[in-house]
């Protein structure tokens, strides 16, 4: 019984955590496609890009 209470609580936690990191995410997303005149998707795509790109700088390119 005790597990179940301590899971549901896990579970309402890692969700709200999640709704925040999304939350944040699509004000970027909104913020970036206001500023450059773009599509939502477009500007999304870019910051996805973008933080690839960065990746591969950082870490350099693997195979």
């Amino acid at each position: 019984m005790l597990q179940d209470l301590q899971r549901l609580f896990w579970e309402e936690e890692v969700m709200r955590r999640e709704y925040q990191l999304l939350d944040r995410a699509f004000e970027r997303v909104l913020a970036r496609s206001s500023r450059e005149s773009l599509f939502n998707r477009t500007a999304a795509m870019a910051m996805g890009v973008e933080r690839v790109r960065g990746a591969k700088e950082t870490r350099g390119l693997f195979p």
